[in-house]
Order: C-alpha cells, then sequence, then structure tokens
C-alpha cells in the first residue's frame, strides 16, 4: 500500500471479521475472562497490573478495528481522509499485536507457567475447551479459510 497498491475492499472486511471473531471474541475473551480472572487470585493482586497492561492492549485493538471498518467505505471509494485513517489505524492495530504477542510470549506465559499450578492449569485448559465449544465445530477451520482468503487476495496482488 505504501506503493499506491489498493488492496480491494473485501481484504479489509475480511480483515475486520477475523479480528473481531477470532482474535476479540475468541482469543481475548478467553484471556480476559478466564486466564487474567485465574491470575487476579494470585499473590494478592500482585499480578494485576501485568493483566491490566494486556486488557488495555486489547481495548486499543479494538479501537483500531472500530477506525478500520467505519473508514473502508471511503476507502473503497479513494477518499483520502478515510484511506488515511485506515492506513494509520492498520499500522498502529499491526504494531500493537506486534508487542502483545511479544508479551504474552514473554511476560505472560512464562508467568502462568511460573504461578499457575499443574490443577490450576488443567482446570484452564478445561475452561477454554468449555468456551471453545460454544463457537461450534467449523468455527476454527472457517476463520483458516478466512486467512486463508485474506493471503489469497495478497498473493493475487504479488504483495
Amino acid at each position: 500500500m505504501d506503493e499506491e497498491e489498493r488492496l480491494p475492499r473485501e481484504f479489509f472486511e475480511k480483515s475486520v471479521e477475523f479480528a473481531r471473531q477470532f482474535a476479540d471474541r475468541f482469543h481475548h475473551f478467553k484471556e480476559e475472562y478466564v486466564m487474567f480472572g485465574l491470575l487476579a487470585q494470585k499473590k494478592n493482586g500482585a499480578l494485576d497490573a501485568k493483566c491490566d497492561s494486556l486488557r488495555f492492549q486489547h481495548e486499543r485493538g479494538r479501537d483500531h478495528i472500530v477506525e478500520i471498518a467505519n473508514s473502508i467505505e471511503g476507502y473503497s471509494k479513494g477518499e483520502d481522509i478515510p484511506t488515511i485513517i485506515l492506513l494509520e489505524n492498520m499500522a498502529a492495530y499491526i504494531s500493537l499485536l506486534r508487542k502483545h504477542i511479544h508479551t504474552e510470549d514473554f511476560v505472560l506465559f512464562p508467568m502462568i507457567h511460573e504461578e499457575v499450578s499443574e490443577i490450576e492449569n488443567q482446570a484452564l485448559l478445561e475452561e477454554f475447551k468449555r468456551e471453545d465449544e460454544k463457537f461450534g465445530d467449523n468455527f476454527l477451520e472457517d476463520n483458516r479459510q478466512l486467512v486463508h482468503q485474506l493471503g489469497s487476495m495478497l498473493q493475487a496482488l504479488e504483495i
């Protein structure tokens, strides 16, 4: 896009769908309401700040997705301001995701490994499984297909 390539509107619509359905409703929900709840009970709340930081990143990501979704129509019409809003929010969202994933990998997951007992970990996994079942049998495959479609759109533009 920096070279004036314009991705189709559908790319952004599918990206927003993926972010809302998979990243937010599926992944972030389990972190915020299941995992962070368990961690809040540890060390008299001493871990809350780390969880709050991740929760804040989720909220900022949601804000970026709203801005992206709201600018798609104007972007698809070639309007300058919605295009700038879309591009700025995409860049911010990508940057946020990179930091978020790094924090999960190098702060959250090691913290869970250290703070959560094997019994609690098994209970956490069972709760995750119950949450997963709420989405139905095809949810993960549908999202894999969605990501595949996004990749195909990028390949079609030789990006």
